[in-house]
């Protein structure tokens, strides 16, 4: 699962682990329902648009601008996160072990991944409505997966 980033974030002091440290719509949801399955890696897109595991230490960062779904970004910083992410996914695909994939963010932070089907794993991707139906579908996501085979 591969959640965007968020605006809304926690500000305690030191490190927390990145699931932690965002406190978004989307975040709330996947910590609410992921202590009650097994088997789902959590990735976090962090605010240059570049990729970490979800138990990476992040420390507390004020956010850009005054509103995030509000934020454009440059051609240069897209090509430089989405090269940076291929990496992160290469690592992260090369034994095999998931064939789905959950994008759980907006359509302009999705522009800074690679084509993920060059990975031979399927995209979920809910793109209509608005936060609450997309949290709602990530929420069913999350419940409905049972094994390894379905990340």
């Amino acid at each position: 699962m591969v959640l965007g980033p968020s605006f809304r974030r926690r500000c305690d002091d030191g490190l927390l682990p990145a699931l932690e440290r965002f406190d978004g719509l989307f975040f709330r949801v996947a910590r609410k329902y992921l202590g009650s399955v097994k088997d789902v890696d959590v990735v976090v897109m962090v605010d240059d648009l570049t990729l970490v595991d979800g138990d990476t230490p992040l420390a507390y960062r004020e956010p850009v601008g005054s509103e995030w779904g509000k934020q454009r970004f440059s051609k240069e910083v897209l090509e430089k996160a989405r090269a940076f992410n291929e990496k992160f996914f290469e690592k992260k695909f090369r034994n095999g072990r998931y064939s789905v994939v959950y994008l759980a963010m907006g359509k302009q932070y999705a522009k800074a991944l690679p084509d993920l089907a060059k990975f031979g794993v399927k995209v979920v991707f809910p793109t209509s409505g608005g936060p609450g139906p997309k949290a709602q579908a990530l929420k069913q996501w999350i419940l409905g997966v049972e094994s390894v085979g379905d990340k």
